[in-house]
């Protein structure tokens, strides 16, 4: 433990110089040094008494800074497109923050007020990169898709494994507050499932609706045949590379966990069989079987707007007769 001598910079006492007792915890531990700004919580209770405690590092510039810097990467390597990026980047973070999450606060159901900000979010995004093409509304349909194949599977999935929505982490404090239901609370997990694959699904998306629109530019006399087989070639490539990361993503978030049960050397029957395993399953195979068939759903919707309208059939011309 460390007792400090603390001046605060901020609030009705600012300028004053008190003392704080700092417990160093190992899971958040704050080791502070002369010079450092922290966060203080700070409670006056009068007559000279309070109490008060250090929270955190005082990181809030630096995170502006980074969030900067990567804006700025972005536009600096993507140029124009990463601009429409950047704009898109920070639409999404508005729209969650300010959005999604004071509708689902305010009591609104989270799964509904979820999928309302992924298809503001997904059309929002994709025309700021990609325009008013016929391109882009094929990939927010193939999008959209995919939102619904990914609902099909939680749904299913979820009832199979025998999860529900209390599994989610942070659940009891949920419960203790009164700010929406208890049925409600349960859609926590799908919400947080759909927002954190809408990314790929979109990547899915635009690739082969971009893929689909160059094949029939290279070759307008492809009818929607031809057209379909050459596009469903490249999501078959699509769907292997985004399925990986998305299984990755999804397993490196338990990662840690896994080391521990291998470490105390958990039985494999009762690691399977545990809960915490249950929904990391729901997570990735809920997610990518969405992600795996907004491809097929893309190249078919990309196939019927941009076939030919008239097929070009070659005919071999008749040799004359002397």
């Amino acid at each position: 433990m460390q007792l400090l001598a603390v001046e605060l910079l901020s609030g009705e006492h600012r300028g004053r110089i008190i003392e704080v007792r700092n417990i160093l915890f190992i899971d958040a531990p704050v080791n502070p040094h002369i010079g450092q700004t922290l966060i203080i919580h700070f409670d006056d209770h009068g007559n000279g008494n309070y109490t008060a405690s250090v929270h955190s590092y005082k990181r809030e510039t630096a995170i502006y800074i980074i969030a900067v810097l990567f804006l700025v990467l972005i536009v600096a390597v993507g140029g124009k497109a990463g601009l429409s990026s950047a704009y898109g980047l920070v639409f999404t973070f508005v729209t969650l923050l300010f959005f999604l999450i004071p509708a689902i606060v305010r009591g609104g159901s989270p799964a509904f007020w979820t999928i309302i900000a992924t298809v503001l979010i997904t059309a929002v995004s994709l025309i700021s990169i990609m325009g008013f093409e016929k391109k882009t509304w094929v990939s927010i349909s193939g999008t959209l898709a995919g939102i619904a194949f990914y609902c099909l599977f939680y749904f299913i999935i979820a009832r199979a494994l025998r999860i529900t929505g209390f599994n989610v982490p942070e659940m009891n404090q949920l419960i203790g507050l009164s700010f929406t239901s208890i049925s409600n609370l349960t859609e926590l997990l799908f919400c947080g499932i759909l927002i954190a694959s809408l990314g790929a699904v979109m990547d899915t998306s635009v690739s082969v609706a971009s893929a689909t629109a160059e094949l029939a530019k290279a070759d307008s006399g492809l009818g929607f045949k031809p057209l379909w087989k050459s596009s469903m070639r490249v999501a078959r490539d699509c769907v292997g590379s985004s399925a990986n990361t998305l299984i990755l993503a999804f397993t490196g978030t338990f990662f840690v966990t896994l080391i521990m049960f291998q470490a105390i050397d958990f039985s494999y029957t009762m690691l399977i069989n545990r809960i915490d395993i249950g929904v990391e399953v729901l997570r990735a195979i809920s997610a990518s079987s969405g992600m795996i068939l907004c491809a097929p759903a893309t190249a078919l919707l990309g196939s019927y707007v941009y076939r030919a309208k008239v097929q070009v059939v070659p005919v071999e011309s008749k040799k004359k007769h002397p």
